[in-house]
């Protein structure tokens, strides 16, 4: 299994035994993911010479202040470049940054116009967003995106303009076995699909820990494999291919 979305950096534990409990449960990649300045340096400068562990460079929209220069997050992005296996996580917050939308919007396309620039993929973070989210991204349909921890419905990625559009799912969808996130699950290809932790956060149902970590993506997995009547080892060889190919990893 490929954990495509963890953020190492922030699970309180040491992270040689975090990704060991990985191996051990059968995830054998973990996507490393940054948020802001401080953990693109970590990524580059202690995550990238992990084994089995790949790293991204971006800005979350809930990152995005005022005092962040643009222009030198595009500069660092740019002298790593090649270090990234996509651009991320970046994108709009219209639950948690009502107040910076408009700086949120500058951020997330020059974030996008540099990944397309670049031919890099992107992983995107969309909450309460998805008109605004939809006339920007479909200005980019040549750029490959994934919509990580998807929350909303089919209809919002029928309305996905190109082929180059992947979502993945985290912990949040085994506590449903209906809704408008379960049917998207449903009904998107599966060869569009994608599985992550968002660790530490979004706890699977039935794990009891203080913290999330790679080691528990399995549950994820198995939640689709129920959901769409498919067995275990067919969602795992699937997303895992989905993965490796979207990541060049």
């Amino acid at each position: 299994m490929i954990d495509t979305h963890a953020h190492l950096h922030l699970i309180n534990r040491n992270t040689e035994d975090v990704l060991a409990a990985a191996k051990e449960a059968g995830v054998y990649h973990v996507v490393q993911v940054a948020i802001d300045l401080p953990s693109i340096h970590r990524n580059l400068n202690e995550y990238a010479l992990m084994p089995n562990c790949s790293i991204t460079g971006g800005i979350h929209p809930l990152s995005v202040f005022d005092s962040l220069e643009l222009d030198e997050v595009l500069a660092v992005l740019n002298a790593h470049v090649e270090a990234f296996v996509a651009i991320g996580e970046i994108g709009l917050d219209y639950k948690y940054g009502k107040d910076n939308m408009a700086l949120q919007k500058i951020f997330f396309e020059s974030q996008l116009a540099f990944a397309r620039a670049h031919e890099k993929p992107v992983i995107i973070h969309s909450r309460h967003c998805d008109e605004d989210m939809l006339n920007i991204v479909n200005q980019y349909s040549d750029v490959k995106k994934v919509f990580h921890c998807y929350a909303t419905n089919y209809a919002f990625f029928e309305a996905l303009e190109g082929d180059q559009n992947y979502i993945s799912f985290t912990g949040m969808v085994t506590y449903a076995k209906k809704g408008k996130v379960i049917n998207a699950m449903r009904k998107v290809p599966m060869n569009r699909l994608m599985i992550e932790t968002d660790a530490p956060y979004l706890i699977p149902r039935g794990v009891d820990v203080a913290q999330n970590s790679p080691e528990h993506v399995g549950h994820i997995a198995q939640h689709i494999a129920d959901i769409r009547e498919m067995s275990f080892e067919d969602v795992i060889d699937q997303t895992a291919k989905t993965a490796q190919s979207f990541f060049s990893i």
